[in-house]
């Protein structure tokens, strides 16, 4: 008899690696850059680039990806 999948998968997504650079928009070191991650049931799982300036982009904007 084969086993089934679960009907329910959690996946959850995180980033990493985040760090100040350089904005070259603001001329300032307010340039915080990461790595968007899926985290699955069989690990994890890179998905792309994130930037986002506190002083170009507004407080309710979402991280523009790169």
């Amino acid at each position: 008899m084969t086993t089934r999948p679960p009907l329910e998968v959690r996946i959850e997504g995180d980033v990493s690696h985040v760090v100040a650079e350089w904005c070259p928009d603001c001329k300032a070191w307010t340039l915080l850059t990461g790595e968007t991650v899926l985290l699955t049931p069989t690990g994890v799982v890179p998905v792309g680039f994130w930037a986002w300036c506190e002083t170009c982009h507004m407080a309710e904007e979402a991280p523009r990806r790169v």
